[in-house]
This record gives C-alpha cells, sequence and structure tokens, in this order.
C-alpha cells in the first residue's frame, strides 16, 4: 500500500542542519536597533550556533569582519552607515563564500532582489521569529541559490513562474522516485522546502504582486501544454524535425540541379549554331580547321 504524500515527508523528517554544522556557523549581526539586535543575538545562541557577534551598522561590522572572517551575515538591507549594497559588495570581494540574508521590516522588491543579485543568500522579514530565523539559516546554507537566469532575466514574473513550476516538477518527480528509493524518501523535505522558498520569493519579487505572477503562470503551463508531454515525445519531436530539414535539403539541390540542366539546354543550340557558323568561315583556313575539334570537344565539355 503507497503512503501519502505527507505520510512521506514525517517519516524522513525535516530539513535542517546537524549539530555538528550549526557548531561550526560563525554569524554576524549587522542591526542599529539595539533591543532588536541583542534579541536576534539571543535567538540565534539558542538555536545552537557555535560563534555570533554583531554590529551596530555597516561600517563597524566591516570592520569586524576585516579582523575575522564569518561563515553567514545576517545584515539591515537599509542604508545604516553606508549603503548595504556596497557593504555587501565589499564583503563578498574579501570572501565570496560568505553567506550573505539582508533583512528589513517592510522590504522594498526592487532593493533586495539588487541584494539579491549582488550575491545575498536568501532575505529575512523583521520582526524575527527563532524560526524564521533557524528556516533562513538552513536554506540560505542547503538550499539553491537563485538562478542568474531569474535575477537578470527581461520578464521577471515569467522567470519566477518558470522557477516555481520547475520546483513543482523537482517535488513530483522525487515523490515518484521514493515510493523505490530510499535516497528520493530522504530527499523529499529539500524539495518540499525548494518548493516553499520558490512560493515565497515569487510572491515577494513579482512585478505587480501575487496576481501578476499567477498570470505568468498559467501562461506558462499553457505554453507547456502545447509541446509534448514527456520526454520521449519531445526527443521524437526533434527527430522528426531533423528528419524533415534532411528530406527538404535534396529536394533543393534537385531543383537547383533541373534548373541548371534547363539553363545548359537552351543555351546549347545557340553554341552549337555558333560553332558551326565558325567552322564554315574557317574552311578556307587549315590552321583554324585544325582547332576546331578541340573547340568541339571544349564546348561538349
Amino acid at each position: 500500500m503507497k503512503s501519502s504524500f505527507a505520510q512521506q515527508i514525517k517519516r524522513s523528517g525535516p530539513p535542517g542542519l546537524s549539530d555538528a554544522d550549526r557548531k561550526q556557523i560563525s554569524v554576524l549581526v549587522v542591526e542599529p536597533e539595539i533591543s532588536m539586535r541583542n534579541s536576534l543575538r539571543q535567538m540565534i545562541v539558542r538555536l545552537g550556533i557555535g560563534t555570533v557577534s554583531d554590529a551596530p551598522d555597516h561600517v563597524q561590522a566591516l570592520k569586524k569582519f576585516e579582523e575575522r572572517r564569518f561563515s553567514h551575515i545576517i545584515f539591515e538591507a537599509k542604508k545604516t552607515s553606508m549603503p548595504s549594497g556596497d557593504f555587501l559588495s565589499k564583503i563578498l570581494e574579501l570572501d565570496d563564500t560568505t553567506i550573505a540574508i539582508p533583512s528589513s521590516w517592510e522590504p522594498n522588491v526592487d532593493d533586495v532582489f539588487g541584494l539579491l543579485m549582488l550575491g545575498a543568500r536568501g532575505f529575512i522579514v523583521k520582526p524575527f521569529t527563532e524560526d524564521s530565523i533557524d528556516e533562513s539559516l538552513i536554506m540560505a546554507t542547503k538550499g539553491e541559490p537563485i538562478a542568474d537566469a531569474i535575477l537578470f532575466a527581461k520578464d521577471r514574473n515569467e522567470a519566477l513562474a518558470a522557477l516555481v513550476l520547475t520546483q513543482v516538477d523537482k517535488l513530483a518527480m522525487t515523490l515518484r522516485q521514493s515510493q523505490q528509493f530510499e535516497t528520493a524518501r530522504r530527499d523529499l523535505p529539500r524539495r518540499v522546502a525548494g518548493l516553499k522558498r520558490s512560493v515565497e520569493i515569487g510572491k515577494l519579487f513579482a512585478r505587480g504582486g501575487p496576481d501578476r505572477l499567477q498570470d505568468a503562470m498559467i501562461e506558462f503551463c499553457l505554453e507547456r501544454s502545447n509541446g509534448p508531454a514527456t520526454r520521449l515525445g519531445r526527443l521524437r519531436k526533434r527527430l522528426v524535425a531533423r528528419k524533415q530539414v534532411k528530406e527538404d535539403a535534396p529536394s533543393v539541390n534537385t531543383e537547383s540541379a533541373a534548373e541548371a540542366s534547363s539553363t545548359a539546354t537552351n543555351e546549347a543550340p545557340t553554341q552549337d549554331s555558333a560553332t558551326t557558323a565558325e567552322a564554315t568561315h574557317s574552311n578556307e583556313d587549315a590552321n583554324v580547321a585544325e582547332k576546331i575539334p578541340n573547340l568541339a570537344e571544349r564546348l561538349q565539355g
């Protein structure tokens, strides 16, 4: 008897960081509000993170980072002592393996999206909760980064729709494989988390809001439905198209050859007539007469 999707997720356990992973993580908190900074620091300590430090603004945080490296930085997305984008760029110049997570009360879509384009790994919306901090750390550490194809897409909503539906495909495939393979069953929580994150990203960054994202997803699904539904079907379609191209190519050559033959036939009588006339007049000259057979051979060739 096949188990339900919810049962499989529950049995495989939630995705997360092991105790050993947490002890190896070092977090630098950049938060201008002292009460928020202290609260965030305490939450991170309770999550079992090995090292936690803090700074009230971007400049002081940059000085701390120059003195010692941190694996993660949770930083204010708004400008403090320097623009947050400049801060992120300098951090990644010093160490491009740093996992940087911007945070904001009411994140501006374009501002946060700009930080993601610079290399940020996710985002946190204030007010913080222990669960939201933990989930953000897990996804930023274990999850896949947002693809450049989405970050730099001309049509952001179309790219976000593709992101969400691609995660749906991956989860569906993993769910099917989990009926037979233990490795796929263990991978289910990660796929669920990936889908959840893609939906959150889509809702936050879609131009025009969630309704426009929904329209883009519907359009994306309609375009998909017009093509073959399986890999085998798509392969068959490509092979048929390739065969058609090969069949069309000889016909073009045949038409060209026929046209060339027709042209040669039309020109042949003119050439023969000219040769006959030339031969008639050249009978009076023995030297020219000797050249006529060679000329005829060249014309025939």
